[in-house]
């Protein structure tokens, strides 16, 4: 019969045991650092989080992230290039804060295009299918991972602006063709990351921004400007996630298939989230947050006509001199040596067919 000490001395044993296996097991485990340069909230956030998650349970464990919020690492105008050094394995990177980068990205916000998982799946297929897409990512040090988007683009102001008289002298965060279009309209477009923007709205260095939902939501940009017209203008989808090349590199071809697989899968995931938090955000801020409420100013039946066609008349114009402003980036493609004409076809081949698809089967998360 085992005595007690030699009971005692087993059960201690199988305990040093399992502590020993799960410290070895994180002791394997390699931790990529990843950068982004928002708060750790909202849906981009969730995504990220999601990303980490997945990648340790369909590696076994053996990968996994360490993310860092809020730009300590990486900020949003030195992220590509910060992946591209290593100071991150990843991060999450905005090519039009970083003008000249990664320009191929920038074909797919060339197009208006309102539909969160069309504009996404399209973006993702091109960069990751696209000969001269993965080569300028290659030339600058990084391998493409997965997309972002902002979902539709409106108007967020300090005071209401519903027409383009009162449009015309304000100063407005807008980029790339968005600012172009604002500008065009007589605003003053000014480029600015959207962790300055709730600041810049408090004290009055802007009158509004160019914003979505999820960033109205995550950035609490409600505290600080309360009028919303809703221009439904395109989303912003030449952004996401990109890793360093020689990380890359370093992985087995299995970690390598795994990586491809969860980077389509991130992707489409976060088409379903911004598709379907829109909604629901909206309808919160409408609802009220911390006792502040967002102001539509199209709520008055006897004043909705009248302001539904001026608005309609704000978003024609803006949506026609954004994509007017668009096409100049074919000019800045070109001077790169890139082939912007096939860019741009194939990306609007993408496009057709992921909408065709769409129309024909519905989203895919509906079918589940």
């Amino acid at each position: 019969m085992m005595s007690r000490i030699t009971k005692l001395a087993a059960v201690t044993l199988a305990a040093a045991t399992l502590v020993a296996s799960a410290s070895l097991a994180q002791a394997q485990t390699r931790v990529l650092r990843y950068a982004d340069f928002g708060p750790d909230r909202g849906s981009r956030a969730e995504v990220i989080k999601w990303m980490d998650s997945e990648m340790r349970a369909r590696s076994d464990g053996a990968l996994g992230l360490d993310i860092t919020w809020g730009g300590t690492l990486l900020g949003a105008k030195n992220a590509i290039d910060g992946v591209g050094n290593g100071v991150a394995d990843l991060a999450s990177v905005v090519p039009v804060y970083e003008p000249g980068k990664l320009t191929a990205w920038r074909v797919s916000d060339v197009r208006q295009i309102a539909d969160e998982y069309v504009g996404m799946m399209a973006t993702y297929e091109l960069m990751t299918q696209n000969e001269a897409a993965i080569k300028n990512f290659a030339d600058q040090g990084v391998r493409y991972v997965s997309n972002f988007t902002t979902g539709p683009t409106q108007l967020l102001s300090r005071e209401q602006i519903t027409n383009l008289d009162e449009l015309k002298g304000k100063k407005v965060r807008a980029t790339g063709s968005f600012g172009k279009a604002f500008e065009a309209n007589g605003a003053a477009a000014v480029s600015m990351s959207q962790p300055d923007v709730y600041q810049a709205l408090s004290t009055g260095t802007i009158d509004g921004t160019a914003s979505y939902a999820y960033v109205i939501n995550s950035y609490k940009q409600y505290e600080v400007a309360t009028h919303l017209t809703t221009i439904d203008m395109g989303q912003n989808l030449g952004w996401g996630i990109v890793m360093n090349g020689r990380v890359w590199d370093s992985f087995s071809p299995e970690q390598q298939t795994m990586m491809t697989e969860l980077g389509h899968d991130a992707t489409l995931y976060m088409a379903q989230k911004m598709y379907e938090d829109r909604t629901q955000i909206m309808d919160t801020l409408r609802a009220g947050v911390d006792g502040i409420t967002i102001v539509e100013h199209d709520g008055d039946p006897a004043k909705f006509q009248f302001l539904k066609m001026i608005k309609k008349a704000m978003k024609s114009a803006l949506i026609e001199a954004a994509e007017s402003a668009g096409m100049e980036w074919m000019g800045g493609a070109r001077d790169q040596g890139l082939p912007a004409d096939d860019l741009l076809a194939a990306f609007d081949a993408a496009v057709a067919k992921y909408h065709k698809e769409m129309e024909v089967q519905g989203y895919p998360w509906a079918k589940k």
